[in-house]
């Protein structure tokens, strides 16, 4: 039964939890009232580095040869922020950008949505249901990835989860190594809430990617004790459904708009971005499969900020994983 002081809208939801919440107590690994729950385990998943080069891509962006032995040209904290300086260029930016967006939207997001249609995630509006029509599914991803560059002797940071730098516990991690990561280069995770299960996300070399509940896992780095440079990249995504269509269900496993909202998308309203999935639409002839991504925004218009990246001011000051001093 619900409690009486509890509302079922938009923003019924943090307060159903809240009530119940204070009556019983929860773990700190319990699922309840957290968006789609089922699509939080650890993975990995294979991509193809011809088709997204990423790595590739960065290197050239930054005007070096070898990722992994940046460290060698670039011994200086102050030319790691010299070096990532480039990114802050729009023009000289544009390239990556593309590849990286091309990679989320066209690899990452059908990855994402054909997990959510084998767990019925899409299908727990009981609103929807009862329309009985399409349904447009957004996804919101991060506009531009965390660039994360740990040289031999750097980067030690406390063990900490995403929603306590700010973010929303709607968001899914996705952590994109570009060099070999192994023993103290690597990131450490627990592979659930609570269970401090340490362990690093290996790759021996580009073209593994995971995904993990950093939302509410700890995770953190090492100081780098080995004689090459890890760098990755760092991005997170969240799914919702468009309420304007459909009434909130409280039932709902997908993120609703009140546990969307996080720190960073009120400060910086170009640090996600958008694009649509419509499921159960009857595709006509000659169509292409689904599902097909339509963007909400154009990738041009998003400004990088300067703590997406690691050497540069306010980067340094954040404790979040995602930058390194």
């Amino acid at each position: 039964m619900m409690p009486q002081d509890t509302q079922v809208d938009s923003s019924g939801r943090r307060a159903s939890i809240a009530s119940v919440s204070s009556e019983f107590a929860l773990t700190i690994g319990s699922s309840f009232g957290v968006p789609y729950p089922a699509l939080r385990k650890e993975s990995s998943f294979l991509y193809d580095v011809e088709s997204y080069p990423l790595g590739r891509v960065l290197a050239e962006t930054l005007g070096v040869d070898d990722l992994s032995k940046l460290h060698v040209d670039h011994p200086l904290v102050k030319d790691k922020a010299n070096l990532m300086a480039t990114l802050l260029d729009r023009d000289k930016r544009r390239k990556f950008h593309h590849c990286f967006d091309s990679f989320v939207i066209s690899q990452v997001i059908p990855l994402l949505h054909s997990q959510a249609l084998s767990k019925g995630v899409f299908y727990t509006n009981r609103h929807q249901l009862q329309k009985g029509q399409p349904q447009s599914i957004i996804y919101r991803y991060q506009a531009f990835p965390c660039i994360n560059i740990v040289r031999p002797g750097e980067c030690m940071t406390d063990p900490h989860c995403d929603i306590s730098q700010g973010h929303s516990i709607g968001n899914i991690n996705f952590h994109i190594p570009l060099t070999a990561t192994f023993g103290t280069n690597a990131i450490y995770t627990e592979s659930r809430p609570g269970r401090e299960d340490w362990h690093p996300l290996q790759t021996k070399s580009p073209g593994l990617g995971f995904q993990y509940d950093g939302a509410r896992c700890l995770h953190f780095n090492l100081k780098n004790e080995t004689d090459i440079t890890r760098v990755s990249l760092n991005f997170r995504i969240a799914i919702t459904r468009a309420f304007d269509e459909v009434a909130y269900d409280p039932c709902d496993q997908l993120c609703c708009p009140e546990l969307l909202k996080d720190k960073f998308s009120l400060d910086n309203p170009g640090f996600y971005d958008e694009v649509v999935v419509t499921v159960g639409d009857v595709p006509t002839s000659g169509s292409p499969p689904a599902p097909v991504a339509v963007k909400r925004k154009a990738v041009t218009s998003v400004d990088v900020p300067r703590s997406f990246l690691p050497g540069q001011q306010g980067a340094l000051n954040r404790n979040d994983g995602i930058s390194v001093a």
